[in-house]
């Protein structure tokens, strides 16, 4: 498409506004990440549009609702996982619209049958489209694909660990009380 306000397609410097939609953007990845791997349901509900959608496969429905059913499957489940978010590739369709593609890489560690603690990997993408209302970025549609997974990546826990202040999927976890 050729669209003015997408420096990537007219060669054109990206204008402030663009500057600052692209920020905005990040940051609402930034921002889901965030509350997935803090369990903290309000930040996620927060990244999605009143009526945006989430299809990660497993769940398909509202955005809001997703935030409820994955902090609940993943407190249940126990430990701490994370998701890396990485090549953020954004198409801004005008001003106030965006396609959006970012890579993730999710680690969830569980126990197994056994009741040992194994750590799932799985390397995908969010397929997400944004739009600005009222001056804010948010998800309208969010589609999830796994492009690699492994049940578990083997091995024990770095001996090391301990000497290290450890994460938690609560209000208990230091960055809650680092931000506040």
């Amino acid at each position: 498409m050729n669209n003015p306000f997408d420096c990537a397609l007219t060669g054109v410097e990206p204008s402030m506004p663009e500057i600052a939609s692209r920020i905005a953007i990040s940051q609402v990845l930034m921002r889901y990440a965030r509350g997935i791997d803090r369990g903290d349901r309000d930040l996620i509900k927060s990244v999605y549009h009143e009526g945006g959608t989430d299809d990660h496969g497993s769940f398909v429905g509202s955005g809001t609702d997703f935030a409820d059913f994955i902090v609940d499957a993943m407190n249940a489940v126990g430990g701490t996982g994370q998701h890396h978010i990485s090549n953020v590739l954004i198409e801004f369709q005008d001003e106030n619209s965006a396609f959006v593609e970012s890579y993730y890489l999710a680690m969830h560690p569980y126990p197994n049958a056994n009741g040992q603690i194994e750590l799932a990997f799985v390397g995908g993408r969010y397929l997400d489209r944004f739009s600005r209302r009222n001056g804010r970025w948010a998800i309208d549609a969010r589609k999830v694909t796994f492009d690699w997974t492994r049940e578990s990546v083997p091995g024990p826990e770095w001996t090391r660990a301990a000497d290290f202040t450890g994460g938690t999927r609560d209000e208990t976890d230091a960055s809650w009380q680092w931000f506040s």
